[in-house]
């Protein structure tokens, strides 16, 4: 299911030479949610949570025979800020390639992919019951503007 939670920041994971941003989010119903409000907290209210959390990440695919994951930003967990700012370009990329603007960067990918991306088109999200046209305020809000006690889903 969909939960509510705070954004509290993300780790720079760096997977097979890309980027793969890793948010740290705290469950919105949490016993900690109140006292956790940006990445600092976390290390201040959890002392060595952060630590485990980049370990694991560095070492979960070694038993299947991959070396270990490496990390841009010198390791470091970035703030709540820079974790708004991930979010939103990452959803403008999302919506530009459901509008089809992106579809000219398909052709490095796999027939999975392709289909995957194809199959979500705005026709085929319209067919789900979808309107996106209902929900366009939604989808193209800032999420840099949002306050600072916000939620997400």
């Amino acid at each position: 299911g969909v939960r509510p939670v705070k954004v509290l920041g993300v780790l720079c994971m760096i997977d097979e030479g890309e980027c793969d941003w890793k948010v740290v989010v705290v469950d919105a119903d949490d016993k900690w949610a109140p006292f956790l409000n940006d990445i600092n907290d976390v290390e201040e209210q959890l002392p060595g949570l952060l630590d485990a959390i980049r370990e694991w990440y560095r070492t979960y695919k070694i038993p299947d025979g991959k070396p270990p994951n490496v990390f841009g930003l010198d390791e470091k967990f970035m703030g709540k800020a820079y974790a708004l700012e991930i979010i939103q370009e990452c959803h403008h990329s999302w919506e530009e390639l459901l509008a089809g603007e992106k579809e000219r960067l398909l052709e490095d990918h796999g027939d999975e992919v392709k289909d995957l991306v194809r199959n979500l088109s705005r026709n085929s999200l319209f067919t789900l019951g979808l309107n996106l046209d209902e929900h366009a305020e939604t989808r193209t809000e800032d999420f840099g503007e949002i306050e600072s006690g916000a939620l997400f889903f």
